[in-house]
């Protein structure tokens, strides 16, 4: 099993071709490239749809590159930068084109974004990536401009265009207007039928344009596999994908299906804030994919060089993303606008220097599947369910149910999504309106079979629902940050939380809302919620039977400041030792270093990852259950050796320590 490196490359026809190409062989070499995805018609360079006859240039270059790749043990693939087009950026159609027009949710039509439901647009994709698969490249693959959001200067996106209005309208049984529709899709409260009219539509129109794109491939080349290109979760549930639809229908019966997760960090950034968006983002395009996908995360460098991001968050990029279990890695470090190799930037070099460890890694076989830890419950089909505040925009239909991957991964405590299921016998949290997909049976079912986390929207979900009971809730008001009602939570239960009494945490600042909770019941309270003159105001942390509820809601994005305090962590660990579950492993005393756990036929294999700039001078983990007879480490260099772990109590100690931005793999 190996594992590919797949380089995309930028070479404009007519703009020094040979030497780039000469400059692309050597670095392929020095780099260990497994395979280069030519760009076609990319962003600096991008002139809107092109035509077959314009397309013949970037082919001609394309196929004088292969046979000189080939000599080298390197296959061929091909990227076509745009499928509906990113976004307008002053394009229009060319003189005879009747490519369809995406429209916006207010009536705006772009000047060159396609509708992907157009009759035209899809005879044309379907041309163009014929086109494409006559060099029988390895794959070809679809952008992730292939979506109905995020396509500049619209309002979200589309597409609200007469093309689809119609279909709207047959859908729904009578004719409806733009601004009824849209009001129909977003209105507040429950949804209103239109709604799913709108999903539905999405999700049979994208999975559509999908089959005939990798039908269209496959009846020229069989064998050329067909990747997808994605983005975020949340926002694609808004528009109803079908990740197994659109998946297959790239495929067809005789490729595997391939996806292409972001891993964000474009440019530098702070390492917590890339472990955030990898847990909430990337890790879930994994939970989203159907199992056998093959994946091949996106390296990018942008704008592609080392004053955009360093060589050291590069290599980490690399490793940190072993968790996803991928087959390989697309790189995007070198320049887009035609440059070819910036050969002094050395990438090539940082490539190689990880390559060996990588290939170890994926020779292990990790699985999803085998991974253990908290579930994280999640479904792609929420948009469907949950409920809207007002009618302002599309962005109310994304749900939030990955937020307790982003806090607990940070918390260094084992985590897993867990889609379309309801587990039983662990812990399980839950976030965002996910309740509003099960039943009344199901969710007393969720609580009696688990011990489960909570955070402030599925607690006030549960209460609107009419189970509040479930949790012993009868009421909730909500505080925004510096309201002047909660500054601060001050630990109630006696216990020591890093090394203080009554330690405090923060409530003062951050984003989402603060849970006033009234309890029918009782509960074990963790801590209080105290105004800025010290006054208790009303209960915050708090195990309530076999749950634990996290007064915080509505959170948005990244903004979680408020969270990143080590007694939140602490409180959240000594809960989980308490719940009466199988508590799972997590690294004690310290921040963001993450355990990924994955059992198989009696081995356990852990992943741990050091996601800040300190080193670790040992690991501590919390995992009674662990053996460590047998434990080895896989080095860089020489494979597996012996692990320097040793144990005390319930808790394993890995005394050789972590360097920052570095990840370990203990395997048993």
């Amino acid at each position: 099993m190996s594992y590919s490196y797949i380089l995309r490359y930028a070479v404009q026809p007519g703009f020094h071709v040979d030497e780039k190409l000469e400059q692309l062989v050597a670095y392929c070499k020095n780099g260990r490239i497994d395979d280069v995805m030519f760009f076609v018609n990319e962003e600096d360079l991008n002139q809107g749809h092109l035509t077959l006859e314009e397309t013949v240039p970037w082919m001609e270059v394309i196929a004088k590159a292969k046979p000189m790749l080939s000599a080298i043990g390197v296959t061929t693939s091909i990227n076509p930068w745009s499928t509906l087009i990113h976004s307008n950026s002053g394009r229009t159609l060319r003189p005879g084109q009747k490519i369809e027009l995406m429209m916006d949710s207010e009536g705006k039509q772009s000047t060159a974004v396609a509708c992907p439901l157009g009759p035209e647009w899809r005879n044309y994709i379907s041309e163009m990536y014929a086109y494409y698969a006559t060099l029988e490249p390895n794959m070809i693959w679809v952008e992730d401009d292939f979506r109905l959001h995020n396509h500049r200067p619209m309002k979200w996106g589309g597409c609200f265009c007469d093309v689809h209005m119609a279909e709207f309208s047959r859908r729904i049984g009578r004719t409806v207007s733009r601004e009824e529709f849209i009001a129909g899709v977003i209105k507040p409260g429950e949804p209103h039928p239109f709604r799913k009219v709108w999903l539905d539509t999405g999700r049979d129109t994208m999975s559509e344009s999908a089959r005939r794109i990798g039908e269209a491939v496959h009846k020229v080349s069989p064998k050329t596999i067909v990747g997808l290109m994605s983005s975020y979760p949340e926002v694609h549930c808004a528009e109803g994908r079908d990740w197994n639809g659109i998946l297959s229908g790239l495929a067809g019966s005789g490729t595997p299906m391939v996806d292409r997760p972001s891993l964000g960090a474009y440019s530098e950034e702070a390492a917590p804030n890339y472990l955030w968006a990898f847990m909430t983002n990337s890790r879930m395009v994994q939970a989203v994919a159907p199992e056998s996908t093959d994946l091949y995360p996106e390296l990018e460098n942008f704008p592609y060089t080392r004053l955009s991001k360093s060589h050291r968050l590069t290599q980490f990029q690399i490793e940190s993303c072993f968790s996803l279990a991928p087959k390989g890695i697309t790189i995007n470090v070198e320049s887009m606008g035609g440059n070819g190799i910036m050969v002094e930037e050395g990438n090539d070099k940082v490539l190689a220097a990880m390559k060996d460890f990588a290939e170890r890694v994926t020779e292990l076989g990790l699985s999803s599947a085998d991974e253990v830890g908290v579930q994280v419950l999640a479904s792609t089909k929420s948009s469907y369910t949950l409920n809207t505040p007002s009618v302002e925009s599309m962005e109310e239909l994304y749900p939030v149910e990955n937020f307790w991957a982003g806090l607990l991964s940070s918390y260094g405590i084992a985590n897993r999504y867990c889609m379309e299921k309801i587990p039983s016998g662990g812990v399980v949290a839950v976030s965002g309106q996910y309740f509003r997909n099960l039943s009344r049976a199901e969710i007393e079912k969720l609580f009696a079979d688990n011990f489960v986390l909570l955070e402030g929207e599925a607690a006030f979900t549960l209460l609107e629902l009419g189970l509040g009971d479930i949790v012993g809730i009868r009421g909730i008001k909500t505080h925004i940050p510096e309201s002047g009602v909660q500054s601060y939570e001050q630990v109630c239960d006696g216990k020591i939380y890093c090394g203080l009494k009554e330690a405090r945490a923060s409530a003062h600042k951050g984003s989402g809302r603060f849970l006033e909770i009234d309890y029918s019941r009782a509960p074990l309270m963790k801590t209080v919620a105290k105004s800025p003159a010290g006054r208790d105001v009303f209960p915050g942390m708090v195990v309530q039977g076999r749950c634990f509820i996290l007064p915080w809601g509505w959170v948005v994005g990244r903004n979680i400041a408020q969270f990143m305090s080590p007694v939140r962590q602490e409180v959240i660990q000594d809960v989980l030792v308490s719940s009466g579950s199988v508590c799972p492993i997590f690294v004690k005393k310290w921040p963001y270093v993450t355990v990924n756990v994955y059992k198989k036929g009696g081995k356990t294999t852990l992943l741990l990852t050091n996601w800040t700039l300190d080193d670790v001078d040992s690991v501590r983990l919390y995992a009674p259950g662990l053996s460590i007879e047998g434990l080895r480490e896989l080095s860089r260099k020489s494979g597996l050796v012996a692990a320097d772990i040793v144990r005390e109590g319930d808790d394993v100690v890995l005394r050789s320590g972590l360097k920052g931005l570095t990840t370990k793999v203990i395997v048993g």
